[in-house]
């Protein structure tokens, strides 16, 4: 967030990243949300608050709009309220704190669901608002949730408004895709130089889909993890979660609460709106199922599903869908003749629950200690939460049979829905502590040259010593920031060798691959030929074998230059510089060529430098007189008796320019992923900028949606003849 702030304050875009994998593109990655509306008042009205206000605006924005949603479909107020609360105090949007992206899409989608369906009506604002709404939701950094909020819309414009209201909505649907086209068009561009242009395989779609034994835990908070940050991994996931690769699942939590499901149930039938709604949240609860019940299978090579990776984040519209229904069902509960009854149904089911969850707490039989007692733990605390919650819903349903307290009866449920949702949030929310990252890591490192670039062989692990009082969960943050992992690197303007992005680089993924089936644990010394000047080494994973060799073959010929308090030690290590004159040039016609030709030079030990390209450039030694980069830019002085090819240890992108003094050079891949220019002879100055076409293309397709935004509501329709 901090590059991103810093650029908006400067009113510019946050365009490139220079300090993850060698340099990638930060803005048309889209995660950050750069232009969202909450980030920009975040970044030029409030840049030293920290996230913290910025995840409370979110959820604040999504139980705002879930109420707006609510009323839009006939709830009342105090219903619309029911449902506010049921969405924004839901595990999965709580949950989501901790990937901001995902939390901002979560509390801007209700807006987009809203407007979109008034604009099926027609009027000017409606068309105005629906735009600027769906735009923001595409800004939010996550287009799989703008998406199912646009069709959410649509769903309901055409049950308001049949085909011309469809037909309306999705006209603004369409402007409001332009008008964040400058964010839209540049995340396409870069989508095509990603791994993840050619969609996952099965396994990883796998790795990410809603465990059906996790629906359990929409009654049951905490049932499949455990309360957040507290301990690292759940043996209850682990065994029932599929076949992920990560100690804890993609959402924190996926609790939706008892009460706000019985309500939900209640208002499936209240209107052909709500029919609509019901229908839409199976559709959705099969979509988070993902590989489980066919949902990827059916639609992983359909694009742009086919580029989406989590099925679990369906858990969100699944839940603002039971959330309107329950404001619904509120309302049509506290019209309904038949009250006592469903008060009496309610009470069986809640005693029984309780009896189950005291049976399950006191069972004495002989369980596995790693798995089966934390069944037994956490079905017990959820079941006896979720029977305390029908048993009150109960009570204030008896209670409504007077007429005098029926009419409240909306209000009581949303009071019942705020008591359980507060009550599961532990379960969903980590505050952490302020004090464990550390905000400017590695600080002590960095080196006279223009770059410090960090690799860290050991990944962080736990360590035998007591760091502040902080649970597992808030260590490993603590030890991940303060050795400069990916992107705890940032603040420091330190360079990491790799980055933590979902839309990684293909370039560096196919190069990075090819390193480690080449030559193992030696791929740390051939990252050396990148730039690389320091190694961070986790004490506490070296005592593991694999670990240990990675360590050791990263260290080789290097200097100890830091022991940590944190268990980890620094060295620096031998390496290219940052800019250099290649001694020798080695032709590739393509990428796939270039990265086998890399490592054959790499295996043989040669200065040679690939170049993509049919004819090998002319080479002569050289001098770097002065160099300095900014986050988007680079300037080299450097002087050379003959023609030569100057390389920038740099990651190569197609939107860098070049000039040598003033005139324009082309930017050539070299070595798979780093970036040369030919050298004339003689001294000059280079400078290199990253300005992507795509954004200017960006912001003409911003301009036209604007024109045709502003068209629009200036548009009159002529009068009937009478």
């Amino acid at each position: 967030m901090g590059l991103v702030a810093e650029s908006v304050r400067s009113l510019r875009l946050p365009l490139w990243n220079p300090y993850e994998a060698l340099g990638l593109p930060l803005f048309a990655q889209m995660m950050h949300g750069a232009l969202h509306p909450v980030s920009l008042a975040a970044s030029l009205l409030a840049p030293g608050a920290g996230m913290d206000l910025v995840i409370v605006a979110h959820v604040l924005l999504a139980a705002l709009g879930a109420m707006v949603l609510a009323r839009e479909l006939g709830a009342s107020p105090a219903a619309a309220a029911a449902g506010g609360l049921a969405y924004g105090l839901s595990g999965y949007v709580l949950g989501m704190s901790a990937i901001v992206q995902y939390l901002c899409a979560a509390g801007t989608a209700p807006w987009a669901v809203v407007a979109v369906r008034a604009s099926g009506r027609g009027g000017r604002m409606a068309t105005l608002g629906a735009s600027l709404a769906v735009a923001a939701s595409l800004l939010a950094g996550d287009p799989q949730w703008a998406l199912v909020a646009s069709a959410l819309g649509l769903v309901l414009a055409w049950e308001a408004s049949g085909v011309r209201g469809v037909a309306r909505a999705a006209a603004t649907v369409a402007i409001g895709t332009a008008l964040a086209g400058v964010q839209v068009v540049s995340t396409l561009v870069y989508l095509l130089e990603t791994r993840r242009y050619g969609g996952f395989g099965t396994l990883e779609h796998a790795m990410w889909a809603l465990s059906p034994w996790r629906i359990v835990e929409m009654v049951a908070p905490g049932f499949f993890g455990g309360r957040p940050g507290r301990v690292l991994g759940s043996p209850v996931f682990e065994r029932l979660g599929g076949p992920s690769q990560f100690p804890m699942p993609f959402a924190p939590s996926v609790f939706v609460g008892a009460i706000p499901l019985v309500l939900a149930a209640a208002g499936v039938g209240a209107s052909r709106a709500a029919r609509a709604l019901g229908a839409s949240a199976l559709v959705l609860l099969w979509l988070a199922l993902g590989s489980n019940l066919g949902a990827d299978q059916l639609l992983g090579a359909i694009p742009p599903w086919s580029s989406f990776r989590y099925s679990e984040k369906m858990v969100g519209p699944l839940t603002l869908c039971l959330a309107i229904l329950a404001a619904l069902g509120a309302d049509r509960i506290s019209k309904g003749p038949r009250r006592g009854a469903l008060a009496a149904g309610l009470f069986a089911v809640g005693l029984g629950g309780a009896v189950a969850a005291a049976a399950l707490a006191l069972w004495p039989g002989p369980l596995p200690p790693d798995f089966g007692a934390v069944v037994r733990d956490r079905l017990a605390t959820g079941v006896a939460q979720a029977a305390l919650g029908l048993v009150l819903l109960a009570a204030a349903l008896a209670a409504a049979s007077r007429p005098a307290v029926g009419r409240h009866f909306a209000a009581l449920a949303a009071g019942l829905v705020f008591l359980q949702s507060a009550a599961a949030s532990p379960y969903a929310l980590h505050a952490g502590s302020r004090d464990a990252v550390d905000t400017h890591p590695l600080q002590g490192i960095r080196a006279l040259e223009p770059v410090t670039r960090v690799a860290v062989p050991a990944q962080a692990a736990l360590a035998e010593v007591a760091k502040m009082d902080l649970d597992e969960g808030e260590w490993l943050v603590a030890a991940q920031s303060r050795m400069g992992e990916p992107s705890f690197n940032v603040p420091s303007r330190i360079d990491q060798v790799t980055t933590y992005t979902g839309l990684e680089p293909r370039r560096h993924t196919r190069v990075a691959r090819a390193l480690r089936q080449a030559f193992g644990p030696g791929q740390w010394i051939a990252w050396r030929r990148f730039g690389l000047t320091h190694v961070v080494v986790n004490k506490a994973a070296m005592y593991e074998p694999e670990q240990l060799e990675n360590a050791r073959a990263a260290t080789a010929g290097g200097r100890h230059v830091r022991e940590d308090p944190w268990g980890f030690d620094v060295w620096e290590v031998p390496h290219r510089p940052w800019a250099f004159f290649a001694e020798g040039v080695v032709a590739a016609d393509s990428e796939e060529e270039a990265e086998r030709r890399l490592v054959d030079v790499i295996a043989s030990g040669g200065p040679e430098v690939v170049i993509e390209g049919p004819v090998p450039p002319r080479t002569a030694p050289g001098r770097v007189l002065s160099a300095e980069r900014g986050v988007d830019w680079l300037r080299i002085e450097a002087e050379t008796a003959h023609d030569a090819v100057l390389v920038v240890n740099d990651a190569y992108w197609p939107g860098w320019r070049a000039a040598v003094d003033g005139r324009p050079v082309e930017v050539e891949p070299a070595d798979a992923l780093i970036r040369a220019v030919r050298w004339p002879a003689g001294r000059h100055v280079l400078r290199m900028e990253y300005r992507p076409t795509e954004v200017r293309i960006g912001w003409l397709v911003s301009a036209l949606g604007a024109l045709a935004l502003a068209g629009l509501v200036a548009w009159r329709r002529p009068p009937r003849a009478p």
